[in-house]
C-alpha cells in the first residue's frame, strides 16, 4: 500500500473511532447484582453527557503490506467553552491545534493556518465523547470482564458495531466524501468503564479496512482522564493574526 493510501486509512480511522490486544482478565467477582450490558450502556451514556472538561491521549497504528504509519495525540477539551488544544504527531510531523468554537488554528512548520469547522459537528456528534456514545449505540454490547486503567477499577464493554451503520452515520454527519474509497470490513471496540463513575477511561479499537481496494489493519488506544478538572486553553495571539486559510473540514482531522 502506498503511503498516500496509508494516510487515508489513518484519517478514516480517526473519523470512525473519535469524531477510534486482548481483553484484560477480571480483577474480581462480578456478583449477582452486577449491571447488565444494557444497563451499563445507559449509565455510561448518561455519565458522558454531563462531562464538561476532560483530557485525551491517543495512539494509532495503521499497517498494510509491511508499512506502518503511527499517530499520537494529546488533547485537552472544554465542552462548555467549546475550546480544545491538541498536540499531534502525524506522518512524521508535529503540529499544535487550537479550536475556538467552530474555528481551528493549526501550527505546523512554524506557520499558523485557520480553518472553518462550522459544518464538521466538532462540538456535536463528531466530538470525541459523543463519538463513543454513537459507537455504543451502533452495535451489540456485552460485558467482557473487568480490568484496571492506572489505579481505576473498570468493567470492560465489548462493542461489535454494524460497520455499514457506522459508515452511514459518519457520512451523514460529515458528507459522502468522509469515507470515500473506504470500506470498513470489521471493527471491535473494548471500552473500560470506571466502576465508580461510569465514565469511559480507555477505548481499544481494532479495525480492518480496505482503502481503494487495499487492506489496512488499524489499532487505536484512547485514554480519557481528568474529567471535570480545570483546563487552561488560551489561543496564542500569533494564531489569530492573519493566518493563512486551508480548505474544508475534511482535509484536517480536527478532533480525535
Amino acid at each position: 500500500m502506498r503511503v498516500r493510501a496509508l494516510q487515508a486509512a489513518v484519517v478514516a480511522a480517526l473519523v470512525v473511532t473519535a469524531g477510534c490486544a486482548g481483553l484484560p482478565g477480571s480483577d474480581g467477582e462480578t456478583g449477582d447484582e452486577a449491571p447488565s450490558a444494557d444497563e451499563l450502556e445507559a449509565d455510561v451514556v448518561a455519565a458522558m453527557s454531563d462531562v464538561e472538561r476532560y483530557r485525551l491521549t491517543m495512539q494509532m497504528n495503521v499497517s498494510a503490506n509491511g508499512q506502518t504509519l503511527s499517530m499520537t495525540q494529546r488533547g485537552a477539551f472544554d465542552r462548555e467553552a467549546e475550546r480544545a488544544r491538541l498536540n499531534v504527531s502525524l506522518f512524521g510531523q508535529d503540529a499544535t491545534t487550537y479550536i475556538d468554537g467552530t474555528t481551528m488554528y493549526l501550527q505546523s512548520n512554524g506557520e499558523w493556518q485557520t480553518q472553518d469547522l462550522s459544518e464538521s459537528g466538532v462540538w456535536g456528534d463528531s466530538e470525541s465523547l459523543a463519538r463513543q456514545r454513537q459507537i455504543l449505540d451502533s452495535g451489540n454490547v456485552s460485558v467482557a470482564g473487568g480490568g484496571t486503567v492506572g489505579s481505576t477499577a473498570t468493567t470492560v464493554l465489548r462493542v461489535d458495531p454494524d460497520t455499514e451503520d457506522m459508515k452511514a452515520l459518519v457520512q451523514q454527519q460529515q458528507g459522502q466524501q468522509a469515507l470515500d474509497g473506504v470500506t470498513i470490513e470489521n471493527a471491535t471496540y473494548r471500552m473500560h468503564v470506571a466502576n465508580e463513575t461510569n465514565l469511559v477511561r480507555q477505548v481499544e479499537a481494532d479495525l480492518t479496512m480496505t482503502v481503494n481496494g487495499q487492506t489496512a489493519e488499524t489499532t487505536v488506544t484512547m485514554t480519557f482522564s481528568d474529567y471535570g478538572e480545570p483546563v487552561d486553553i488560551t489561543i496564542p495571539d500569533a494564531a489569530t493574526e492573519q493566518p493563512s486559510r486551508v480548505g474544508g473540514s475534511e482535509r484536517v482531522p480536527a478532533i480525535a
